[in-house]
């Protein structure tokens, strides 16, 4: 009885530590100063498409590998193995991938690893003529390896440690960065509260890199239906967001995602993003993989349509 006490009290108290947090993140009193000064600025490209379908808003759901690049303490939430690959096709041949994996190792812990990164070219030229003299290439990677930890069914943390390479034009620089998470689970997949803090490290040469609080809410009605919000809080230089959105499976085949981001100072037609989701479960003896297919469409009235497509596998 009194463990039982113990781990009430517990939850109660993380409870409200959440929620101080949000209500602090989410009525900023001000915009940091350093706006758009960061490095790595491929970092701020949100990797996974069914969180991005979702107006991305992830951090409390975290329910599946995409997670990775969301929140590390998700992937307790995972039964076996599950990997994804990601293909972001933006504007100007601005293009980004992400490929991740994850698999349990016991009761209590989960491993994972992930690579995200984007890279494009670039006209260069010594002087102001018609013709470039040559293309340069900018862009960067960071690869991680990721430890979850059940601490009670209800409550999970994690971290991840990572490595960031950015390369501009001729000039390359290489950095530590880390991510921390939790997970709250208070009554089971009907609520989860998340938190995460991302990017947390320097490149070699000095530069922040692009530091993030995040903190989200998911509310799971029926196992066809989630809602979720999130609430994003740059800590060196950006502005913040509001992300929300809700998913819905028909008949555990064919999912609907819909989603709206709210970025101070960007136009508000920019936010609304749409995306589906295809499964089909493998039940022979010799292929016994879930495959899932997802799609999102993010939308900007300023600079065009992302389209975002992958696939993932839990064997």
């Amino acid at each position: 009885m009194l463990i039982m006490r113990r781990k009430f009290e517990l939850k109660k108290r993380l409870l409200i530590i959440f929620l101080l947090t949000v209500t602090t993140v989410a009525w900023p009193a001000e915009i940091h100063e350093a706006a758009g000064t960061t490095a790595a600025a491929f970092l701020k490209i949100d990797s996974g498409t069914r969180p991005m379908a979702m107006g991305g808003a992830f951090t409390g759901l975290a329910n599946d590998v995409n997670t990775l690049f969301w929140n590390p303490a998700g992937l307790t939430s995972i039964e076996f193995r599950e990997f994804s690959a990601m293909q972001n096709f933006s504007i100007a041949d601005i293009n980004s991938q992400a490929i991740g994996y994850a698999q349990r190792l016991n009761q209590k812990m989960t491993f994972g690893i992930g690579f995200q990164g984007a890279f494009t070219q670039i006209e260069y030229r010594a002087q102001p003529t018609d013709k470039p003299d040559d293309l340069a290439t900018v862009g960067g990677f960071a690869t991680g390896l990721t430890l979850a930890y059940e601490l009670i069914p209800e409550i999970s943390i994690g971290g991840t440690a990572k490595l960031i390479h950015q390369r501009l034009s001729v000039e390359n620089s290489l950095g530590f960065a880390g991510d921390l998470g939790m997970v709250l689970r208070p009554m089971g997949n009907l609520l989860g509260l998340g938190m995460s803090l991302q990017h947390f490290g320097l490149l070699d040469t000095g530069e922040d890199l692009p530091m993030t609080v995040r903190a989200g809410m998911s509310f799971t009605p029926l196992n066809a239906l989630s809602v979720v919000g999130d609430v994003n809080y740059p800590l060196v230089g950006d502005f913040p967001s509001v992300h929300a959105g809700l998913e819905y499976w028909f008949y555990d085949l064919v999912a609907f995602r819909i989603g709206y981001s709210l970025n101070q100072g960007e136009n508000l037609k920019n936010g609304l993003t749409t995306g589906i989701g295809l499964r089909r479960e493998g039940r022979s003896s010799l292929i016994n993989t879930n495959f899932q297919f997802d799609y999102a469409l993010v939308p900007s009235a300023d600079i065009g349509n992302a389209h975002r497509i992958a696939i993932l596998g839990r064997f």
